[in-house]
């Protein structure tokens, strides 16, 4: 799990070198980027059960039937329908391969399944409509409050909310991606252990990726700034 560790690490790494913090000597991208992911791995709750996925889910913020809007500040965000295979993590296992996602913990019961997979499909939609206050609505309190801790520290940066840096953090020439991943999506499984989950679902070109997930407070959110390739 070191690669999906380090996704967070290399997006903050940009971002400092974005802001010049680390010419500055102000923060280092690995130390910065672990303690976010692990910060919000820790924050979790214990949601797990043995049962598979369940299939599909309806778009929502925090549920499988949850609202269909976020807040004035998020531009009135829309959340989508999606259909998800489902059927668990085993599909993904990979001979001779690094499985240890795959074979994390147990599988989600299906109501949890449901949850999570909504929580990461809102977050990738509006992810692709550039909508970031939306999406920031739907990332981890650890992650969002690491952005606004590095902003302070940019004098250079004048929008130091969450959603201010996040578009920063975007390269806007991979909006194209963004949207064709967002509209691929299909989560197969929820891994949980204890306090620590992970989303795992297919993209663009049948890729798989991880994505980890935090529950906060009953709702899950995404403790990762994007699914990080397991093959």
């Amino acid at each position: 799990m070191r690669r999906i560790s380090k996704t967070l690490s290399v997006a903050l790494a940009a971002f400092l070198l974005a802001v010049g913090l680390v010419a500055c000597g102000s923060g280092g991208s690995d130390s910065s980027g672990s303690t976010s992911l692990e910060g919000a791995n820790a924050g979790q709750s214990e949601s797990g059960g043995s049962a598979s996925g369940s299939g599909e889910t309806t778009s929502g913020g925090g549920g499988s039937e949850g609202s269909a809007a976020q807040s004035d500040e998020a531009g009135e965000f829309s959340a989508k329908h999606h259909n998800d295979s489902g059927g668990g993590s085993s599909q993904y296992k990979v001979k001779g391969g690094d499985n240890s996602v795959q074979e994390f913990g147990e599988e989600a019961e299906p109501k949890e399944f449901d949850a999570a997979a909504v929580a990461l499909h809102d977050f990738l939609d509006a992810r692709a409509e550039g909508n970031w206050a939306a999406a920031c609505g739907y990332m981890s309190k650890t992650i969002t409050e690491e952005f606004e801790k590095l902003a302070a520290q940019a004098k250079q940066i004048e929008d130091k909310s969450c959603a201010g840096i996040l578009e920063k953090l975007t390269n806007p020439a991979a909006k194209s991606e963004m949207k064709a991943e967002a509209e691929k999506a299909n989560v197969g499984s929820l891994r949980v252990e204890g306090d620590r989950s992970f989303v795992i679902y297919t993209g663009v070109k049948g890729t798989v990726l991880a994505m980890p997930m935090a529950n906060e407070g009953g709702e899950w959110k995404v403790a990762s700034l994007a699914g990080t390739p397991l093959s």
